[in-house]
């Protein structure tokens, strides 16, 4: 006999509740000295907003008056709007904006932070799968019966689009069905009017006459804002933050609208001309700025238009993105070090703490910062997770563990938490922790037995203990498995294709099908770098030295992009490959300049490694002049660079003094380039150190530098009315003269 069928019910998220159904709009008669008038008889809702009072006059009903019928002998007589209070709840507030923002960041409703501040509201977007996160102020100016909305200190991270845009979609979605848009502003006309024309009808009155009607007053207290209106009010006094957001909007107006159209070069274009007209605005500068940081390859412009900007409040993020790219780590972990500690968006700030640590080489460094993050944003899995990748890399088993039961105690149903156990196990493989992270796997596989990730793991960590006939078949059939599933992401199988092309290669001897599994991995994929690497290392093994000298260079190209020292186990094993890379092209093909590329690249990678800086010195020894070279005295010069733009020639400059940091002929020409460039932080900090270290005769040398540029430094910062940093420079100058007078 067949069983009945399962009906499967599913559990709502809080945002997809129904909504309860509101109290109905009563009236009641107002009798005072004046004459009569109806009001609200209890609070009304029109969601998001509770309307605490209304009150309309009736002019035209004069004494003696019959009210025996109440409210109803009057629904017919048109009214006088007299007075009109809103209240709006944080917490009211943020569970009806939930639902209305869902694919703003991601695919699905993201959480959303509301915040009371001064003259308006502080918002905060975050999709935790995509790991993007959005900040901004919605401020709030009150013109007569006209609600003044402006948007502004757009800012966030791992955005895919311009913070600005975002910001003005978010408004928009919120408001946008009761306001005219205009760039980032929006204004809703005749607030008051407004809702009591909708709210009286539904009661069975007239709406009223609401002409006369003023805002009075906008505040905001520790969790809810309240509106007052009344007829003939006088204005309230004006916030100056939201007088300033208004004016930063009129002057972005246009600007702003060819952003929300995409047309984001002729936005560039609007906003420098803005800026022509208001020098320095902050808001103009970082809109700029985020502009650039979206195109690309204008890492160093864009910080110089930041430097620019009159009061850099809400600038950490983006100038730390922009280190990233330009490839300047310390600056980016000082940067979003700072704007985490500022912000007051928790998910946002989290988001921060973690990107540092991401940036972070030394895992005590990294750990403070991830718990800082996970105080910020205890609920989120995946700052939980990178706290345990992270102590798993620091040999911290135990405490790794607790926040894989961490995770397991956050996820809810049988398909998450076999995610939870899955990820765990392929962290505690990668970490070369074979044996446990088959246990993990195998508990992944508890919950949903025909995953292919899992048995994939399996398959790698039962190789990795030497059971290589039954991982291999386990590897091969779930990588055939995962290639063949609908909708299963192809990056996934690419782990596992390395892993499987290892055993082919080391443990079978299988160099040719090895080659043939790495060789399917894209160039898009995160694991191509280390597939081009030993592709390259089994072609050289297999005596082809053609097909092996392009997969180096090809894995070479891939990890240039890859940031300085990137701390992850890939980073680790790609900086492995590029020096069996750089001996192959010294060794085999005899090619001293291509071992120099993969070098400086390893180098980037790797800053601090001795075996990196060694192998450096040495093929820049062989590639410098013979003269040099037979000369016992001469240091090792810079590497030979075709010609090229300062800013290139300073960064092949700061590589060859991390390889040689006693060579004094670097120094000088590197002292020279970032004066000329402007780089007054990284000079200074040059300087400072090479004087701790100098001899008398070289100290001598080098305090006109240290003193042209903090010289310079001082005035920058009082021209840019800095000056508590002005204060700083001008102390250490006296410093400085005072040791050289001594």
């Amino acid at each position: 006999m067949s069983q009945p069928p399962t009906i499967a019910r599913k559990r709502r998220a809080p945002s997809d509740r129904p909504p309860r159904e509101r109290l109905p709009v009563e009236l009641q008669l107002a009798i005072g000295p004046t004459g009569v008038g109806v009001e609200l008889a209890h609070a009304a809702e029109l969601e998001p907003l509770l309307i605490t009072e209304l009150a309309v006059s009736l002019p035209s009903a004069k004494f003696p008056i019959d009210v025996s019928g109440g409210v109803s002998r009057f629904r017919h007589t048109r009214g006088v709007l007299e007075r009109l209070t809103i209240e709006l709840t944080l917490a009211q507030l943020a569970r009806w904006a939930a639902p209305k923002l869902r694919g703003l960041l991601g695919t699905t409703a993201p959480q959303v932070f509301i915040g009371v501040r001064s003259g308006g509201a502080t918002f905060g977007v975050y999709d935790e799968p995509s790991g993007r996160a959005l900040g901004f102020d919605l401020l709030a100016l009150a013109i007569g019966d006209d609600l003044h909305l402006c948007a502004v200190n757009a800012r966030g991270l791992a955005l895919h689009e311009p913070a600005v845009t975002l910001a003005m979609r978010a408004s928009r979605s919120l408001v946008g069905g009761v306001a005219e848009a205009n760039g980032s502003a929006l204004v809703i006309a005749g607030l008051a009017g407004r809702i009591a024309r909708t709210l009286l009808p539904e009661a069975g009155a007239r709406a009223p006459e609401a002409g006369e009607v003023r805002i009075a007053s906008f505040v905001g207290a520790t969790d809810v804002w309240i509106l007052h209106a009344s007829r003939k009010a006088s204005p309230g006094d004006a916030n100056p933050d939201a007088v300033r957001a208004r004016e930063a909007c009129e002057l972005t107006a246009a600007a702003d609208e060819a952003r929300h159209l995409g047309q984001l070069e002729r936005a560039r274009a609007l906003d420098l001309r803005a800026l022509e007209q208001a020098p320095r605005h902050a808001e103009i500068c970082r809109r700029i700025a985020d502009l650039d940081r979206l195109a690309g390859g204008r890492a160093e412009a864009a910080q110089a238009t930041l430097a620019e900007a009159h009061g850099q409040a809400h600038c950490g993020l983006l100038s730390g993105e922009l280190a990233v790219e330009a490839l300047d780590a310390a600056r980016a972990i000082a940067s979003l070090s700072r704007a985490a500690e500022a912000e007051v968006i928790p998910q946002l700030a989290a988001c921060a703490f973690a990107r540092a640590a991401e940036l972070t080489p030394g895992h005590h460094d990294a750990l403070a910062l991830l718990d800082r993050a996970i105080a910020r944003a205890p609920a989120s899995p995946r700052m939980r997770l990178s706290r345990l990748t992270r102590r798993l890399a620091a040999g911290r088993t135990k405490d790794a563990m607790a926040d894989a039961e961490e995770l397991e105690a956050m996820a809810r149903g049988a398909r998450a938490k076999h995610e939870v156990w899955r990820t765990v196990g392929e962290r505690w493989h990668a970490a070369g922790l074979a044996s446990e992270a088959g246990a993990l796997f195998e508990r992944s596989l508890r919950y949903v037995p025909d995953d292919p990730d899992a048995s994939a793991g399996l398959g790698a960590t039962l190789v990795a203990q030497g059971k290589v006939a039954r991982g291999v078949a386990l590897l091969t059939h779930a990588i055939e498995s995962a290639s063949g599933a609908r909708g299963h992401r192809a990056s996934v199988a690419a782990r596992w294709v390395v892993d499987l092309a290892k055993a082919l290669a080391d443990a079978l001897a299988d160099k040719p099908a090895a080659i043939a599994r790495v060789r399917s991995i894209s160039d898009d994929e995160p694991e191509a770098m280390v597939a081009r690497g030993l592709e390259g290392r089994w072609r050289a093994a297999l005596g082809d030295f053609a097909g092996a000298q392009i997969a180096f260079a090809a894995a070479r190209d891939l990890a240039a992009s890859r940031l300085e020292g990137d701390p992850s186990a890939s980073a680790e094993e790609l900086k492995l490959l590029l020096l069996e890379g750089a001996r192959f092209e010294r060794d085999v093909r005899g090619d001293l300049a291509s071992a120099q590329a993969h070098l400086q690249v390893a180098l980037r990678l790797r800053p601090h490694d001795d075996d990196v800086a060694t192998a450096y010195r040495a093929i820049c020894a062989e590639l410098a002049p013979p003269m040099a070279r037979d000369d016992h005295h001469a240091t090792t010069p810079p590497p030979p660079a075709p010609p090229q733009d300062d800013e290139s020639r300073a960064e092949s400059l700061i590589l060859a003094l991390r390889a040689n940091p006693d060579d004094d002929r670097v120094v000088d020409e590197l002292v020279e380039l970032l004066s000329r460039l402007g780089r007054g932080f990284e000079l200074l900090a040059l300087l400072s150190a090479r004087m701790e270290e100098a001899s008398p005769a070289r100290r001598i040398k080098l305090i006109p530098a240290q003193r042209s540029a903090l010289s310079r430094m001082r005035e920058v910062a009082i021209e840019e009315g800095r000056e508590l940093e002005a204060q700083l420079f001008g102390d250490a100058l006296a410093a400085l003269d005072d040791e050289a007078a001594r």
